[in-house]
């Protein structure tokens, strides 16, 4: 081959390249154009969330300030539009996703642990979108610190957040997002056994901090209850995946102890435990013909028609009753795993009986529905079984206070347990010596 022939061919080979990238500079940087194509590589939670109502034109927003309490518990509809706000904004929208937690105060687990999924999803949507289109789309994710140092903590613990200064003494362990799946295959039990493995290693890691350990009777009634609680987060799930994620924190106090702080959070896309009842009332007969007579009785009470909740979210806690399952008719021995999960919750966590300041608590967050659950009103036991009636009285019979049954505006498409106990060496060890294990 001639030199001139070379040279022309360099020529063409460079004109050809100068081109192509005009091409996809001008193709796939003009505005709009992520939001024209995104939809067709969205990741599996984004499509499930825009499926249930998450994404519209009305929530984009140039600067999306987060609650005062960022809490599913404590403004749950503010949480649910904030999450809105963040999906439509990055999806439907050319603008930067700006978030602003200047003034939030405090991030409970669940809501760091979603927006942390959420994240790492529009990453995926943005690999995917560049790859299918061999775009240069880059879609600016920022957020404002706050002015309190306990939500920059968790923002950076759930790693949100870079150059967060974490002293000695605040040490935390953080286990990482846990992923599970709903097929039945023997190697997706196999991920669900690792997963309770790992939290198990998680808890009793937590419980090292306070110079306290599980003991091997412990650590497989531990696994029996976390295998139970995820078979439920299956069962109650229409999404791929489930989740799990915590972290704990130690405090040295005054005196010197060390507390420890215990967060779980476990999550399934779905719906709700109301709703799972529902869909197979005509399968469980027997069953509803059990509980059914609750909700007459409570309809009875006058002070039904003040009460701020809604009868799905009586049936959210009839469905937390031992021997209730709404696969009851699969199986008549379903139907204990979510109550000994709360009892033995309230054993692990009972530290806060004798000091106020460290108050344990499970929530439940399940559709319109949120369930409160402390020391105050844990399950009490009638006639040989367990039951949980969230009022003061331990009487089933009787409407629960409002304080620990809520309804909500806003729906999630799903069912979240939080779970935040307290751990201190020197109360745990007395309560294992007395034996009064409940669980």
């Amino acid at each position: 081959m001639n030199r001139d022939r070379v040279i022309e061919e360099k020529i063409y080979r460079r004109r050809r390249k100068k081109h192509k990238r005009r091409r996809n500079s001008s193709r796939f940087s003009s505005p709009g154009m992520f939001k024209g194509l995104s939809i067709k590589i969205q990741p599996d939670l984004s499509v499930f969330m825009r499926n249930h109502g998450f994404f519209k034109d009305s929530y984009v927003s140039s600067i999306i300030k987060a609650p005062n309490d960022f809490s599913f518990e404590e403004d749950n509809d503010g949480s649910i539009v904030f999450f809105k706000q963040i999906l439509s904004t990055y999806y439907l929208s050319d603008n930067v996703l700006l978030m602003d937690f200047t003034d939030c105060k405090d991030i409970a687990i669940p809501n760091a642990m979603l927006l942390n999924l959420i994240l790492m999803d529009f990453r995926v949507a943005e690999r995917d979108f560049n790859q299918v289109y061999f775009g240069k789309i880059k879609k600016k994710i920022k957020i404002i610190k706050s002015n309190h140092l306990k939500t920059n903590k968790c923002l950076h613990v759930f790693h949100l957040l870079d150059n967060v200064e974490v002293n000695e003494g605040d040490a935390y362990l953080y286990l990482g997002n846990q992923i599970g799946f709903l097929s039945k295959s023997l190697y997706r039990y196999n991920v669900k056994g690792a997963i309770c493995t790992k939290v198990r290693e998680f808890v009793n890691e937590s419980l090292k901090a306070s110079n306290a350990i599980l003991n091997k009777t412990g650590e497989n009634k531990l696994d029996g209850l976390l295998s139970e609680i995820f078979n439920n987060a299956e069962d109650h799930s229409n999404f791929k995946k489930w989740f799990v994620n915590g972290v704990s924190y130690r405090e040295i106090t005054e005196n010197k102890e060390t507390i420890v702080e215990l967060n779980l959070g476990i999550l399934n896309f779905g719906y709700s435990i109301s709703e799972g009842l529902f869909n197979n009332r005509l399968r469980n007969k027997e069953m509803m013909s059990y509980i059914d007579p609750w909700f007459e009785m409570h309809q009875k009470d006058i002070r039904y028609r003040y009460m701020p909740y809604s009868k799905e979210d009586l049936y959210t806690l009839y469905c937390l009753q031992e021997g209730v399952s709404r696969l009851k008719y699969q199986n008549v021995g379903r139907g204990s795993g979510t109550m000994n999960f709360l009892r033995s919750f309230m054993f692990l966590g009972s530290y806060g009986k004798v000091n106020p300041n460290y108050r344990s608590h499970l929530n439940i967050i399940s559709g319109n529905t949120i369930v409160r659950c402390t020391h105050d009103v844990e399950p009490y036991e009638k006639d040989g079984r367990f039951y949980l009636s969230l009022n003061s009285q331990k009487d089933l019979d009787k409407l629960p206070d409002s304080k620990y049954l809520a309804h909500t505006r806003e729906y999630f498409p799903g069912t979240f347990f939080e779970v935040k106990i307290y751990l201190n060496n020197k109360y745990f060890t007395e309560k294992l010596k007395d034996g009064k294990d409940t669980a």
